[in-house]
């Protein structure tokens, strides 16, 4: 193969590969406002139900959200959710869940914020790898709302009010947890609850190639130069 023949191959390749979803909009993930007085108002944005890890005080269920947590929203439809939380005895809890099926508008919902949805959207699945780690141990997620209790169950929820917990713009879910097997570990009342507020970052709705694209560009690009030097 000449230095120009391999040049328009991999230049061909590179605008094959499918593009990156487009990013839309970026926030910074943070506690919603409200707290739980009988554990000294701890400022949370979730709670893992029955699931007790440093102490044995219900106190141990409410984590607080980091610096650093993120929600991405994709032109696909997805959502990306990552950063991590801490509870008051110092266990780390980190999440990294993508949300799929995005609509803007779904019911039933959540309304202990608000119960004006107008400027609402829903995401109505997660990633199979979607999962957060306590400690050491990894649990994998599915919304209570999907996929068997789509139109019976609320769904992940932004909004104004959508917290479930004030009237701040903010979102939240309740999410079934499971082992890595698929064992049933906490569901149903058992469920996990992610309640948080979001702070749109003004400098987002970029969108970053695939990296794998790039290398292709660069190096498609580089062998038409050397193919037009050594003639």
């Amino acid at each position: 193969m000449t230095i120009k023949s391999f040049a328009l191959t991999a230049l061909a390749a590179a605008f094959a590969l499918p593009a990156s979803a487009a990013v839309i909009s970026v926030y910074d993930v943070k506690n919603q406002a409200q707290s739980s007085s009988s554990c000294g108002n701890p400022a949370y944005g979730l709670y893992t139900s029955t699931l007790l890890r440093g102490s044995n005080s219900g106190c141990a269920h409410f984590y607080s959200i980091q610096d650093g947590a993120t929600l991405t929203t994709f032109d696909d439809g997805t959502a990306k959710l990552t950063g991590s939380a801490i509870n008051l005895y110092g266990i780390n809890a980190s999440f990294d869940m993508t949300f799929t099926g995005f609509t803007d508008t779904y019911a039933p919902v959540k309304t202990g914020g608000s119960a004006n949805t107008a400027d609402w959207t829903f995401y109505t699945g997660l990633s199979a790898d979607s999962s957060i780690t306590v400690n050491t141990t990894t649990y994998f997620a599915q919304l209570v709302g999907a996929p068997n209790n789509i139109g019976t169950m609320p769904v992940f929820q932004i909004g104004t009010g959508a917290n479930d917990k004030t009237d701040a713009f903010g979102g939240s879910t309740w999410l079934d947890m499971f082992s890595a097997n698929g064992t049933p570990m906490f569901t149903g009342g058992n469920h996990w609850d992610l309640n948080f507020d979001l702070d749109l970052r003004p400098d987002t709705g970029l969108d970053v190639p695939a990296p794998a694209t790039l290398g292709l560009l660069a190096l498609g690009v580089a062998a038409l130069r050397l193919s037009r030097r050594s003639k």
